[in-house]
Formats: structure tokens, C-alpha cells, sequence
């Protein structure tokens, strides 16, 4: 077990109610020390953890995470402990964006100051930085998947997000692509999670998405714009249809795992526990 692994444990364990702690504590201490003999992250497996205590401290029942399995052959999807982890980073990830158009806006009225450029440059890490870091984060949580490949991976978002922090910042213009910059590098990020995953060939045609909502969203924004709108607003309407690739890259993400062809996880019933807590 890491020391990621243990601040992890640690965290979930104290956000975790007391009367659920200490049985907590065993399972998830023995879960993620025996991960990788049940080829299971054991990182993903501590970030699993802190989610449920987050989210289900009110929950009746503890976590069945160690228990027997002894019920009939059930198909589950693969990682299932990824399920609450890697929608709470990508919503990360939006809300992050969202958050730094709104400062962007804000900071309109204090345009050309040098005292504010240090604030500027925080926008672009709100829009840039913590998204990438947070679809890398997610890429590297991800089960079923060799290491070196989810590294690859991780490698690639962070270059898109590295590219696109130019972009935001100003120092990067790509000529004659201006209006598609957006949609090319939430294709990119979009390329990168279907790739790392390897989702069916198929979900490649999914990446012409985030191009198309660029084409579409680009001259609305404009229009709107051209109304004659307070320069806040103007920046507000313009970011704000430069957000609709990206959802548009996420939702393009969930429906290339929804209508995956690969095969569900099917649980064979076993008749003693698949962690051995008695050593």
C-alpha cells in the first residue's frame, strides 16, 4: 500500500460516520492491500473509499467490499468502484471551467491593468489546468487498463490541456483553424479517453462531436454578442458557447462506454471470501 493509498484510507475513515468506522477500516484497509492480487488499482480502490464516504454518510448499510460472494452469477459492468469517482472529477472539471469564465467576466472592467494579470493568468488555470489534471487523474483511476497505457494516456491529456492553456492564455493562435480551436482540443481530450480505454473503433466517429458543436455554438455566440452587450456579458456569452464542446465531449464519452460491445463482468459465486481477513 502506498502513502497516496494510506492518506486516501485515512481521509475516508474520518469523513466516515463513527458507528461505521471501525468495520470500515478492516474492509477497506484489507481491499486495498490485497487489490492487485484481484488485478484491481489499489489507489482507485482508496479514491472509492473516500467517495462513499462523502456521498453516503447517511447510508443504512456499510460496504460489502471483502464480503463473500455467494449469489447467483449477476453481470456487473467492469470497475464498479469507479463509478462515483470518475463523474465527480470530470464534474470537476466543468465546474472548474464554469467557475473561471465567471471570474473572467468579472474582471472585464479591470482589462490592460497590470495589477490584474496575475489574476488572468489563474483563469487559464481554472480553464485549463485543473480540467487536465482532472480527466488525467480520472485516466489514471481507470481498471482493466496496463499501466504503460494509462500513462500514455495521462501524458496525452496533459498535453491537450498544456496546448490549450496557450490557447486561453494568448500565446498559441493556430492560423485558420481560430473557430475550431475549441472543438479540436475537446476532440483531443475526447481522443485520449477513448484511445487510453480502448473503446471500440466505432466510438472514433464520435470525435467529429466536439467539431460540430464548435461550428454550430461559434455563430450564436456571436450574434449574440453583436446585440451590443456590456463587455462582462459579451465575455460571459462567449465563454459560455465555448463550453458546449466540451459537454458535448463528455456526454460523446458516456455514450461510447454505454453502447460498448465488450462483454459485461459476470460474478461467479464463490464460497468463502475473496479477501481472507483471518491473517
Amino acid at each position: 500500500m502506498s502513502a497516496l493509498d494510506r492518506v486516501l484510507l485515512g481521509a475516508a475513515l474520518a469523513a466516515s460516520p463513527a458507528t461505521h468506522r471501525a468495520a470500515r477500516r478492516e474492509q477497506w484497509t484489507a481491499d486495498v492491500r490485497d487489490a492487485r492480487e484481484l488485478d484491481l488499482s489499489p489507489t482507485a480502490l482508496a479514491f472509492g473509499a473516500l467517495t462513499t464516504a462523502l456521498f453516503h454518510r447517511r447510508a443504512p448499510h456499510r460496504s460489502s467490499w471483502g464480503d463473500s460472494m455467494t449469489t447467483l452469477p449477476t453481470p456487473v459492468r467492469a470497475a464498479p468502484h469507479t463509478i462515483r469517482t470518475i463523474p465527480v472529477l470530470i464534474a470537476l472539471a466543468v465546474l472548474s471551467f464554469v467557475v473561471a469564465a465567471g471570474v473572467l467576466a468579472l474582471l472585464q472592467r479591470y482589462n490592460g491593468l497590470p495589477e490584474a494579470r496575475p489574476v488572468f493568468d489563474l483563469v487559464g488555470v481554472g480553464m485549463a489546468v485543473v480540467p487536465g489534471l482532472a480527466v488525467a487523474t480520472s485516466l489514471l483511476l481507470a481498471s482493466g487498463v496496463p499501466r504503460r497505457r494509462r500513462g500514455l494516456g495521462v501524458i496525452a491529456t496533459l498535453a491537450v490541456a498544456a496546448v490549450w492553456w496557450a490557447v486561453t492564455d494568448g500565446t498559441l493562435h493556430v492560423p485558420g483553424y481560430g473557430s475550431l480551436q475549441v472543438g479540436l482540443v475537446a476532440a483531443g481530450f475526447l481522443a485520449a479517453w477513448l484511445v487510453t480505454l480502448r473503446r471500440p473503433l466505432w466510438t472514433l466517429s464520435l470525435l467529429v462531436l466536439p467539431l460540430v458543436a464548435t461550428v454550430v455554438v461559434t455563430p450564436l455566440a456571436n450574434a449574440v454578442i453583436a446585440v451590443g452587450l456590456s463587455y462582462s456579458v459579451m465575455t460571459l456569452v462567449w465563454w459560455a458557447g465555448q463550453l458546449v464542446p466540451f459537454l458535448v465531449a463528455v456526454v460523446a464519452g458516456v455514450v461510447a462506454s454505454r453502447f460498448s460491445t465488450d462483454a459485461p463482468v459476470v460474478v461467479e459465486p464463490h464460497g468463502e471470501a475473496l479477501v481472507d481477513k483471518s491473517v
